[in-house]
């Protein structure tokens, strides 16, 4: 059983009110997984049937724009939940993989056991609307930076949205998730660091 003081426990309580029992019945669906730096968690064309928590480590949503380009969509570090989403709610193939970029300590739950964790424990189903509705309001405002804003904006969103990463994961994940050159991310942060001097 996680303890109440777990940060997914504590995370899912600012959305609604949980007594100590529901905790329990809930804490019991997910299960703790490891992986290695560099590991593949949900492979591009498999059906992703567990969502995952990030305890400690990065996850990177990925696809291949050609064979030796790599496309980040997503970076996921700790205190996220993770899911590819068309495959987990609609059980098809993937279209983007998940891989680990550094090792990671996860909790997972599958859809079969989600599903009870709804039906045991109605409050979720308010976390998960919660919890849905802001991701999609940052995926707007981060589609909208990628059409709009030049690369020091960029680079200024993503400093403020993932504050832990920027001097963690190397900077070809960085780079392409904000959809630029790594070297434009370089004098994007060269420029940066001279307007705080």
């Amino acid at each position: 059983m996680l303890s109440l003081d777990h940060p997914m426990i504590l995370g899912v309580q600012h959305f609604s009110s949980f007594s100590e029992v529901d905790l329990y019945v809930m804490s019991q669906y997910f299960k703790p997984i490891s992986y290695e730096k560099d590991t593949i968690i949900l492979n591009i064309g498999e059906i992703n049937d567990k969502m995952f928590f990030v305890e400690e480590g990065v996850l990177q949503e990925f696809s291949h724009q050609e064979a030796d380009h790599t496309n980040t969509h997503w970076l996921m570090p700790e205190g996220s939940f993770i899911y590819s989403t068309l495959s987990f709610l609609d059980q098809v193939p993937t279209e983007m993989g998940i891989k680990a970029i550094e090792k990671v300590n996860l909790l997972y739950i599958t859809k079969q056991d989600l599903q009870l964790v709804y039906e045991n424990v109605p409050q979720m189903e308010r976390v998960a609307r919660i919890q849905t509705e802001q991701t999609l309001i940052v995926y707007e405002k981060f589609i909208n930076l990628i059409r709009f804003s030049n690369s020091t904006e960029k680079l200024a969103w993503f400093e403020e949205t993932f504050p832990t990463l920027s001097n963690r994961i190397p900077q070809k994940y960085i780079a392409s998730y904000l959809n630029i050159r790594p070297e434009t991310l370089s004098r994007a942060r060269s420029k940066r660091i001279r307007r705080k001097n």
